[in-house]
């Protein structure tokens, strides 16, 4: 059984299956009429899945709970079930937000590629896998929706992206795939444990084990971390980040710096801390000490960097140690403060992705060292780096000033007052860095000539903009979901 209410239409498997079906179209529109042709149906698919989401809006904030649940392998009591709640909702809403700007941005920022329609084809099937991840309740489909995830992200990079792309994508996948084998082992050593793959009954099953299954247990939650962690670029397992995102195609990099990242996030809070919520007594320490390191290592790195997009690139790996350090602190205060910090560092960091590929499209420059004077040619673009960067550096009354409060507070709440300190005092690097770039680019006198990008990449930038902004005043319907999200993780 699912919790909540049953939906009597396919609402949720729509939001799926549209981007997944049109992917194919997409390409062949594409081919018949002009890439621009299937661009404009990739902006309709993403809206229509955006739409489905955002309708739930009221229902979720009511504290409702939607499912919808279809035959799939009757012979072995198989189903395809689908969850609407207060934790996949926040990340469904991000992921298919930004999907939808990021298709309208790729339409002026891929002008000049070479196979455009096959990009955008990949792009909706992406989009289309990260939307199943956290919207499945069926452990098999999880980890097939992970892959769908993980292989035309790969694609993009690898055939469109700068630099290396194919060593680049290369080691994208390597990394990614080692860390999906392990989080493959974890869920399908739990569902054998237990005899069930459906993740809401896993829920009762390993609350209700006896002392002998604790020890197991705790192994497949440190399984399952590790298969986050590398999709979170948690310290260690962070390297191949920086050479990914900066490297993508801009619109890519903001799907994977802004919300593919988050999808790990999405793993460790329902799997491990939804189901095995009394193993983080025994590893979430430990995990925490990662989660620092990590926000630690990523400012330091992001500090010296001299590529803009390596900046920011850097920049998520210390973003993500501080979701990763709320989530991780089991506390309600804190858990609620790295979710939040999901949707915030989501808006600002695709933002600053965006603005970084306004620059790079027009100038064909990327090199702090070469750019400057840009505030008064490119006001837009010197407007949403600075809101991106003060945002991201924990600036009031913005939202990330709100969410790390809380992570600092389910920090100190839950013993981890030392490394909550190291955190609260490394907010300074993140500052640093952003006020460098920002200083670097729109300052001095280096670029003589420079113009705002066209519409299509000034409107996602614009709406990106509001919400920001609106994070930080207009946040409590999202925070009233994200309670009741983090109420249920650490009951």
């Amino acid at each position: 059984m699912l919790p909540g209410e049953a939906l009597n239409q396919p609402y949720l498997l729509l939001a799926i299956l549209i981007p997944l079906v049109s992917s194919p179209l997409t390409f062949l529109v594409g081919r018949v009429f002009s890439w621009r042709a299937g661009a404009v149906f990739c902006h309709f698919t993403t809206l229509v899945s955006f739409l489905i989401i955002i309708s739930f809006f009221p229902g979720i904030l009511e504290g409702r709970v939607f499912y919808e649940e279809y035959p799939w392998v009757p012979l072995y009591g198989i189903t395809l079930g689908l969850v609407l709640d207060s934790l996949s909702y926040p990340f469904a809403l991000l992921m298919s937000l930004m999907g939808l700007l990021a298709s309208v941005y790729s339409h002026k920022y891929m002008e000049r590629e070479h196979g455009v329609e096959a990009y955008f084809a990949l792009l909706q099937l992406f989009h289309a896998g990260m939307l199943g991840v956290v919207l499945v309740s069926n452990l098999f489909l999880f980890y097939i929706f992970w892959e769908v995830m993980l292989i035309p992200s790969y694609v993009l990079i690898a055939y469109w992206g700068t630099g290396n792309p194919r060593v680049i994508g290369f080691k994208y996948f390597v990394f990614t795939h080692a860390g999906a084998l392990a989080l493959l082992i974890g869920i399908a050593w739990l569902a054998a444990l237990f005899n069930n793959l459906n993740i809401f009954e896993l829920v009762d099953l390993a609350s209700g084990a006896g002392a002998e299954l604790r020890p197991v247990l705790t192994i497949i939650a440190v399984l399952i971390f590790l298969g986050a962690a590398v999709k979170m670029a948690i310290f260690p397992f962070h390297s191949w980040l920086p050479d990914a995102h900066a490297e993508a195609p801009t619109p890519i990099s903001v799907l994977l710096s802004g919300v593919m990242i988050k999808s790990g996030v999405y793993a460790f809070a329902r799997l491990v801390l939804g189901i095995m919520p009394f193993t983080l007594a025994v590893i979430g320490y430990a995990i925490s000490v990662l989660a620092v390191l990590s926000i630690l290592w990523g400012g330091i790195m992001a500090m010296v960097q001299n590529d803009v997009k390596r900046v920011l690139a850097y920049s998520s790996i210390s973003q993500m140690g501080y979701i990763l350090f709320g989530v991780a602190t089991a506390d309600p205060v804190g858990v609620q403060g790295g979710l939040f910090q999901v949707l915030n560092h989501g808006f600002a960091k695709g933002l600053l992705f965006m603005a970084a590929g306004v620059i790079i499209h027009e100038l064909n420059e990327r090199d702090l060292r070469n750019l400057g004077g840009l505030a008064s040619k490119m006001p837009v673009t010197a407007v949403a780096m600075l809101l991106g960067g003060l945002a991201v550096a924990g600036t009031p009354p913005l939202g990330i000033f709100m969410s790390e409060w809380m992570i600092f507070t389910g920090g100190i709440t839950a013993g981890f007052t030392n490394l909550a300190v190291i955190a609260i005092f490394a907010t300074a690097i993140t500052a640093g860095y952003y006020l460098r770039i920002i200083r670097a680019i729109f300052y001095g006198e280096k670029t003589p000539e420079a113009h705002e990008g066209g519409l299509h990449m000034l409107t996602p930038m614009a709406v990106l903009i509001f919400l920001v902004v609106a994070m930080g005043f207009l946040h409590t319907p999202i925070l009233t979901i994200l309670s009741k999200a983090a109420e249920t993780l650490t009951l």
